[in-house]
């Protein structure tokens, strides 16, 4: 996926250290308040103590555990009383529209992002992990170690969920059709084929059971889930061989595998030869081609 990564993703990824913030609210002995313009959405978890949101001339009192979420575009004030706590976030637009999410909970968040939720009530459960979210999510974006982007892009997908889950509009969700599934299960294996997800992984995440993504897929495609994901590798794979310099070891650490040896014997028995013998092979068509064209009148 690196050699042409850029045409299947249209999307350019934001640098999140400017399209997100987050912080944890810990028992401030003092009343504390926001004032909120409306710039970016905002979510506030409280998993302790209390308050208030106002919204032009409406205010209203909070009462943990709770969540607040405040789109862009909407002011709004928001009072915590002295020993409260929880965390809160702020995510742009762009950076919201970019959150990879199985196609009905996307949309889903699309239409909760237009509309405040001011005191969504929480379990306790629910409030804690979203706060060790965003906790988390503030380490990252404050440390940015190598892969900090990525661990925050995937934090982001884990709190929309939660967030989805805990709106009016879960009972409502029409289950994806399978088109749907298929198309978001091709898309999720090119963002997560390196992580060598299951098949089981992979229908958790798109919210179906394992024999449904199976048979949706095998009825679209003609393969099993399993031989899709094996394909899409061994394509990468050829990719690099054919296309860059890389060693072999470090092709197969860019595709996941950490044994050199393991990932050899994969790419022998799916396609026939070694990576050494595939890649002297190319090289020697190429050769073989420039030859026979270079002799053309």
């Amino acid at each position: 996926m690196r050699a042409n990564g850029a045409s299947r993703d249209w999307r350019q990824k934001l640098d999140l250290a400017q399209e997100v913030e987050s912080q944890s609210i810990n028992s401030p002995l003092d009343q504390t308040q926001w004032t909120l313009h409306g710039r970016r959405n905002r979510i506030f978890v409280l998993v302790s103590g209390n308050g208030e949101i106002a919204t032009g001339t409406d205010t209203q009192p909070i009462h943990a555990p709770i969540l607040v979420w405040v789109p862009s575009g909407q002011p709004a004030r928001l009072t915590l009383f002295a020993g409260s706590r929880g965390a809160w976030l702020a995510i742009s637009d762009a950076a919201l529209g970019q959150i990879a999410l199985p196609g009905n909970i996307a949309e889903d968040v699309r239409h909760l992002a237009l509309r405040p939720q001011l005191a969504s009530p929480i379990s306790r459960e629910v409030g804690t992990r979203l706060s060790t979210l965003i906790a988390t999510m503030e380490g990252e974006l404050r440390d940015n170690l190598p892969g900090a982007q990525e661990m925050v892009r995937h934090q982001l997908a884990i709190v929309c969920i939660l967030v989805w889950r805990s709106s009016d509009m879960v009972s409502a969700a029409p289950q994806p059709t399978p088109r749907n599934v298929v198309n978001n299960f091709l898309h999720l294996v090119d963002q997560q084929m390196r992580q060598h997800w299951s098949v089981a992984d992979y229908a958790r995440y798109l919210g179906v059971s394992a024999g449904r993504l199976t048979s949706a897929v095998q009825r679209a495609t003609g393969q099993t889930p399993q031989r899709l994901i094996h394909s899409r590798l061994m394509a990468e794979a050829r990719q690099m061989l054919e296309n860059s310099g890389m060693q072999i070891a470090e092709v197969s650490l860019s595709l996941g595998f950490e044994d050199t040896a393991y990932f050899s014997r994969f790419f022998k028995r799916l396609n026939g030869k070694s990576p050494r013998e595939y890649r002297k092979d190319f090289a020697r068509n190429q050769i073989r081609q420039s030859g026979s064209f270079a002799a053309w009148p």
